[in-house]
């Protein structure tokens, strides 16, 4: 019995210290509350930037972290949602690719990062982004015609690439009940097939349901004659950085109308070389858009631009601005597509920091100036919108007072974009 209790009383101790140690051991994993809630602290000085030109993800960029490690986060309602550290080296921003993927549930998007400097300082600070909503996330294809009896096939296409949802799938006579399944994508999974049984005459209806959303075509069982197609003009909104959350907002304002092509360039440029002139022929030859949104110049625009004879004309005085007023007349004349589509050209709102705003102003001035005499292109004063008077974080909007600029003074945030792309959309309207 001693030796029993002995035993005993040897295994209690032993797992009395083994629950201390992994007490230790969970708490020590467990991470540390950032030294500021870069979700909830205002800061002039914005470290972070994300990105989401990237198909179906969202990337992260940390500046002038200095080697230091760099926490990134999500803002969801009033949480801090830890996602990920890195560290890169002093010279190098940190990059955190494909921090997240997009979402059907939550199109506004809010991230943070944190990080401690070397020398002690405290660097953070939060972006937001808005993606697309799923109404143009899949592509459904269906046999225009088939014969009575037969098994048709179906196949969905998650243009995203990602996975990872469970959309419903209805197919049945167009005037009468559709038989409805789920499909499971998994992650990563971006094609699904299914089979029906056209077992009646006449035209069935094809339709895949992803939330409140609704992509349908529809399918000819027997007859001479297939379905009609129905082709939807494109809208291709491009630019750099600017143009992110615009063209998602876009494709909502439009709908059915017209599928919007999004294609942002951040750190492009008209003064940065030719890049855009050659990128807008390929593009129009493959797309052939009814109408092109354009929005450059807010970050990254502003470099010397050379002459012929090989001199570097700096910003901002009269030789450049008529250089950029070239070099953009060139690129709204391929995006006229010979007088076949239109051209909406947003000016970038003034930034908060006077180096910039001197630019900005030279931009509007030479993009003006471009746009004389084109029929068919719309130069759309985004800056007199959002910057009246000069830079402004909150405008008045339909009756209401609204937060539009991310925390770095140079772009619009989710709130902004929504309202730019509301003036996108009717500009696009007074086009036609």
């Amino acid at each position: 019995m001693r030796f029993m209790n002995i035993s005993m009383a040897r295994r209690t101790a032993l797992a009395a210290i083994a629950a201390v140690a992994c007490a230790g051991a969970a708490h020590a994993a467990a991470p540390a509350a950032p030294p500021v809630d870069p979700c909830a602290t205002p800061t002039d000085s914005n470290y972070l930037a994300a990105d989401a030109t990237h198909t179906g993800v969202i990337d992260l960029v940390f500046y002038n972290a200095k080697g230091a490690r760099v926490v990134f986060f999500e803002c969801v309602g009033d949480r801090l949602r830890r996602i990920a550290a890195r560290r890169a080296d002093a010279s190098s921003p940190t990059l955190l690719a494909a921090a997240t993927t997009w979402s059907c549930d939550r199109l506004a998007r809010r991230f943070a990062a944190v990080a401690v400097l070397p020398d002690g300082q405290i660097a953070f600070g939060s972006y937001s982004v808005r993606t697309p909503s799923c109404a143009s996330r899949f592509g459904l294809q269906a046999p225009r015609r088939v014969r009575p009896g037969a098994r048709a096939r179906v196949r969905v296409v998650d243009r995203w690439g990602i996975g990872g949802i469970r959309p419903q799938l209805c197919i049945g006579p167009a005037h009468g009940d559709a038989r409805c399944r789920q499909l499971a994508f998994p992650k990563a999974v971006t094609v699904v097939s299914r089979r029906f049984h056209a077992d009646e005459r006449g035209r069935w209806r094809v339709e895949l349901r992803v939330r409140r959303d609704r992509v349908a075509t529809s399918v000819a069982v027997g007859g001479e004659g297939g379905t009609r197609r129905v082709v939807v003009p494109i809208v291709y909104a491009a630019g750099d950085s600017t143009m992110q959350g615009v063209d998602s907002f876009l494709g909502d304002e439009l709908a059915s109308s017209a599928y919007v092509r999004g294609d942002s360039r951040p750190g492009s440029g008209v003064s940065r070389g030719v890049y855009w002139i050659f990128h807008a022929k390929s593009q129009t030859a493959r797309l052939r858009q009814r109408a092109t949104v354009f929005s450059v110049g807010a970050a990254s625009d502003g470099m010397p631009i050379p002459t012929l004879l090989g001199a570097l004309l700096p910003c901002c005085d009269e030789p450049w601005i008529e250089q950029y007023a070239k070099r953009t007349r060139e690129i709204m004349q391929i995006f006229l597509r010979g007088g076949r589509a239109r051209v909406v050209w947003m000016t970038p709102p003034e930034p908060r920091y006077a180096p910039r705003a001197e630019i900005t102003h030279a931009i509007n001035v030479a993009v003006e100036r471009a746009a004389e005499g084109l029929a068919g292109v719309k130069v759309l004063r985004i800056d007199l919108m959002f910057s009246p008077d000069g830079y402004r974080d909150v405008i008045r909007y339909r009756g209401r007072d609204v937060r539009v600029r991310e925390s770095d003074g140079v772009h619009l945030n989710v709130a902004g974009t929504a309202i730019a792309a509301k003036a996108v959309a009717q500009a696009l309207h007074d086009l036609h």
